[in-house]
Order: C-alpha cells, then sequence, then structure tokens
C-alpha cells in the first residue's frame, strides 16, 4: 500500500499545469513578435540607405558627365552602362520609383524619401 501511495504522490508532481504552459506560449509569442518587428524596422532601414547611395552615386556620375559633356544627358537611362551599371540603380529599393530628375539642373531626388 505504501507503494502505491508513492507512485500516485510522482505523478502529481511530475509535468507542467495548463496555465504555466499558457504562460510559456504567451511569453515565446511575445519574443517572435518583438524580433519581427525588429527585423522588418532594420530591413526598410537598409532599403533607406541604398537609396540615399544610390542617390549619391547619380549625383557622382551626372557630375562626371557634365565634366565631359559640358551639359547634363537628356536622361537618367542615356547615363547606363558607361556611368551607371545597371538600370535597377535608377529607382528606389524602397518603393521601386523611379528617380526624379531635371535635365536643366542635373538634379535628381527619390520621390518616396523626399519629405524624410
Amino acid at each position: 500500500m505504501g507503494y502505491m501511495h508513492k507512485i500516485e504522490t510522482l505523478n502529481k508532481d511530475d509535468g507542467f499545469t495548463f496555465l504555466e504552459l499558457m504562460i510559456v506560449v504567451g511569453i515565446i509569442g511575445v519574443l517572435v513578435t518583438i524580433a519581427v518587428l525588429s527585423f522588418a524596422f532594420s530591413i526598410s532601414a537598409s532599403k533607406k540607405t541604398a537609396c540615399s547611395a544610390n542617390i549619391k552615386t547619380i549625383r557622382k556620375q551626372l557630375h562626371t558627365y557634365y565634366t565631359s559633356y559640358r551639359e547634363y544627358p537628356p536622361s537618367l537611362q542615356d547615363m547606363v552602362p558607361e556611368y551607371i551599371d545597371s538600370e535597377k540603380c535608377l529607382s528606389c529599393p524602397d518603393s521601386g520609383e523611379a528617380y526624379v530628375y531635371d535635365d536643366e539642373t542635373g538634379e535628381v531626388y527619390c520621390p518616396y524619401h523626399d519629405g524624410e
């Protein structure tokens, strides 16, 4: 009889309660949400940085073009491939919108990030 009492006691103490499991699942859910939001923010920030780098490169190449021809190109596409490697660099990596270019002044900017 003493042996049966010991088995019953062991069974009651082993394992987790439903409440404990729900608390652990809730904590894991919060941690996953924080990680996903952080990852999404870092991707957006890196795309904005890539956009700024594209604009800087285009401006430098416009200056080089102007130095060679004493005028700005009629469009940014006219600079590919001699001055700019690919047309992919002529649009914002974040929004996909083409950069706005003024062939009179040589100004170029991103309409998506211009207000930021």
